[in-house]
């Protein structure tokens, strides 16, 4: 007679297989849990289960999210909700936030937009709204102006969110509108706001225990922190920020902050050091769906070829740089200033009226001027 406790278990369910996918990837373990959502989505499908084949492709499409890999993750995200009535804004907000956030990376703005203000409007319409939901998609709708270069209505929209009920928003929301706010003064050129809201965000996500967020928070301070020239705190923020990271960093993580630490290589006039990061931050992010970094990467390159004497190399660069930042929508502020850097190169190769257009350009893109918004203290 067979002993019960010794009785096979049964084999995991494709509902159970999706949460412990889920689980994989609150640990970083994306490789592990894209296996397992596949094999889940393939056993959904079997069974006739179309709910739990959604939740797979909705998490195989936010894997491909943290992966930058925008077209797989708009094709996994748009495939999850199917051609019936839409899943409750209010009740999934991630699947919103990350379609949303993936048509703006592929340079659809406009559909991102679209999508988040009709989530917003649903939300807001019931009488029982929950201001957090509400506060929420106000800041992912601020990302998106944002990223379309429309940084007042940018602006509008964070300063809608934070006027609304916000002892009411937790600490997770507090620090995305302290990310959100940190991000918009930044790429308006105010980098001292940006650091009040950036420290703030540090503090947050350091307090909240979770170390992936803490190690994007520092990533964020280090940016501002180079923009604003303060070279050995950026060092110290970078530092932190890989600490935090630990072995958890993504292929897409580790180019973002290669991309820093070559920004500051070459702020610390080691412009070797910084060729070598750019080089390194271009094979992480070349193959990812990152145009914006891997265009500060290629600056970055071409600047240090640019001091180095190496001018056929820098131009080269120069022209990637340029050709990457346009293809990443409302990077207004880094395009203007990878022109900039281009104008000069140009104007010291006596090439003056190429020169004249690229300080044109530059100017073009200069952001109007953000006046500092009256915010609540969150």
């Amino acid at each position: 007679m067979l002993d019960p406790d010794s009785a096979p278990l049964d084999p995991p369910t494709p509902a159970d297989r999706v949460a412990n996918a889920m689980v994989q990837i609150g640990l970083e373990r994306l490789d592990e849990a894209e296996e397992e959502l596949r094999v889940a989505l393939r056993g959904a499908d079997a069974a006739g289960d179309p709910a739990t084949a959604a939740r797979a492709k909705e998490e195989l499409g936010s894997i491909a999210v943290r992966r930058g890999n925008t077209a797989a993750a708009i094709d996994w995200l748009e495939r999850s909700l199917g051609t019936g009535a839409r899943p409750d804004p209010a009740e999934r907000i991630e699947l919103y936030r990350n379609l949303a956030q993936a048509y703006s990376e592929s340079g659809r703005s406009g559909p991102a937009i679209a999508l988040l203000e009709e989530c917003k409007a649903q939300v807001e319409a019931r009488p029982d709204a929950d201001p957090a939901t509400v506060v929420l998609y106000s800041i992912y709708l601020s990302h998106a102006y944002g990223d379309a270069g429309d940084y007042g209505r940018a602006a509008a929209a964070l300063a809608d969110a934070l006027r609304r009920d916000v002892e009411e928003i937790d600490r997770r929301v507090r620090a995305f509108a302290y990310h959100a706010l940190a991000r918009l003064y930044c790429t308006t050129g105010h980098t001292t706001q940006a650091l009040v809201y950036a420290d703030k965000q540090v503090a947050l996500t350091e307090a909240s225990g979770s170390d992936w967020y803490a190690a994007g928070a520092h990533l964020v301070r280090a940016h501002i922190l180079l923009d604003d020239a303060q070279t050995e705190a950026a060092r110290e923020a970078l530092a932190t920020s890989r600490r935090f990271y630990g072995e958890r960093m993504s292929g897409l993580d580790e180019g973002w902050v290669v991309v820093e630490e070559a920004r500051l290589a070459l702020q610390s006039g080691d412009p070797e050091g910084a060729v070598d990061r750019a080089r390194q931050a271009i094979e992480l992010l070349g193959t990812q769906s990152a145009p914006g970094e891997l265009g500060d990467a290629y600056l970055v390159l071409a600047r240090g070829y640019d001091e180095l004497g190496r001018a056929d190399r820098a131009e080269s660069a120069y022209a990637a740089a340029i050709d990457a930042l346009r293809k990443q929508n409302g990077w207004h502020c880094e395009l203007g200033r990878a022109y900039r850097w281009y104008g000069k190169f140009l104007r010291r190769a006596g090439r003056a009226e190429a020169a004249m257009e690229a300080f044109e350009r530059a100017a073009d893109l200069a952001p109007s001027n953000l006046a500092v918004l009256e915010l609540p203290d969150l």
